[in-house]
């Protein structure tokens, strides 16, 4: 077939999850067109090459500042963001009206969609958590969104499940609506030695992955042992290090899952994405840092955080040392099934 699979592009976790999705449709000979744009792009034409065509088209406006105000930010925006999404809309039903695709699948691009029949939403966050009357609005919202698809393809398990309430017992979606395939992650558990002792990820959308580093980094000396951190900047290259910690500006997905699959001890974000990958690698000794604004992640460390799962701290409380001991004592996630289950739960749910 020919498929469109647009790619939302704040972080780089969206792009990191579809790279199996992607794989699977190209290893069983579908032609891809992938519709991204920023540093996800970047990742996925690194990773895909000339396997793909690639359409660079802006998305939603990002509302996240250094401030505290974030969410006050993120409302106000709100008039920006929607001007935002009509006129990618504009760009990307050219693209699909001229390019004349068997199946459109999004992740969280609401702009990427076709006639309801062969379009496929990918979402894990189908309930913003907010103010209880600004969030039964934002359901209705998104719910009107997703019935522009035929289904909504949630990367989670239907019970003993990652998401909470961000995609489960939901007011305006049909059951039938929903298909639930389990975890994405495009690290793969290896058997290998755990010699680093921290593995650290600073990332997501600007200015707030610079914020991260500029606390992280003066911290460093409060833990022991070998110390790996990457920077989440793929437009640079650099690497740098000295006997105690390595620095990478960034690490391909090969790397990446090298690193965690070596690592006794992760610290990140929040991201549902970066929460796949630890669940298919079956680490437990883990330690989130939610962006300040995104209420998905704030959400998802106070879920894990309240199931005894994962420890979490907000970015500007962090005591690395001592949250360090403190998450040493959760248990961590067991899934039901791997990624490789789900992908192929994913292709039976397009066919």
């Amino acid at each position: 077939m020919k498929i469109a699979f647009g790619v939302f592009d704040w972080g780089l976790g969206h792009a990191t999850r579809d790279i199996p999705l992607i794989s699977a449709l190209l290893k069983r000979k579908d032609e891809v067109h992938i519709i991204s744009t920023g540093r996800a792009m970047t990742l996925l034409k690194d990773y895909f090459g000339n396997k793909c065509r690639y359409f660079d088209v802006p998305s939603i406006h990002v509302p996240y500042r250094k401030n505290r105000f974030f969410a006050t930010n993120f409302w106000v925006n709100i008039p920006r963001m929607i001007y935002t999404l009509k006129k990618a809309r504009k760009i990307t039903e050219q693209i699909i009206k001229n390019e004349k695709y068997n199946r459109v699948i999004s992740d969280c691009r609401y702009d990427v969609y076709d006639k309801i029949e062969n379009s496929f939403l990918i979402n894990h966050q189908v309930r913003f958590k907010a103010l209880p009357i600004i969030q039964r609005i934002l359901e209705g919202w998104l719910a009107s969104r997703s019935r522009k698809y035929k289904y909504v393809i949630v990367p989670d398990f239907k019970t003993n499940n990652l998401s909470g309430e961000l995609s489960h017992n939901l007011k305006c979606l049909l059951p039938s609506k929903i298909k639930y395939i389990g975890i994405l992650s495009q690290l793969q558990k290896k058997k290998v030695t755990e010699d680093i002792d921290y593995f650290i990820s600073i990332s997501g959308p600007e200015p707030q992955r610079t914020v991260l580093e500029e606390k992280i980094i003066p911290a460093l000396h409060q833990l022991s042992g070998k110390i790996v951190v990457t920077l989440g900047r793929p437009e640079s290259k650099d690497i740098k290090f000295n006997k105690k910690i390595r620095f990478f500006s960034f690490l391909d997905s090969k790397k990446q899952g090298e690193m965690m699959n070596r690592a006794k001890f992760i610290i990140t974000r929040s991201g549902y994405t970066t929460i796949m990958e630890i669940a298919e690698l079956n680490k437990k000794k883990v330690l989130f840092i939610p962006t300040p604004g995104q209420t998905e992640q704030e959400y998802l460390g106070n879920y894990y955080e309240n199931k005894k799962y994962f420890h979490h701290v907000s970015q500007y409380k962090l005591n690395l040392g001592k949250d360090v001991e403190i998450a040493r004592k959760f248990k961590g996630f067991k899934c039901p099934w791997k990624t490789e289950e789900s992908v192929k739960k994913f292709l039976e749910v397009i066919k």
